[in-house]
């Protein structure tokens, strides 16, 4: 695999975690926001 494939492979990547880190953050800064008993397991 060339170098410039395996860093734009990297990159997609990258972009995919951190997309998915922001959402579970948001969704975890807006769920601790109401107060519901299921969540508390």
């Amino acid at each position: 695999m060339p170098a410039d494939a395996l860093l734009m492979t990297i990159v997609v990547v990258a972009i995919f975690v951190a997309f998915g880190g922001a959402l579970a953050w948001a969704d975890r800064q807006t769920s601790a926001g109401r107060i519901d008993p299921d969540s508390k397991r």
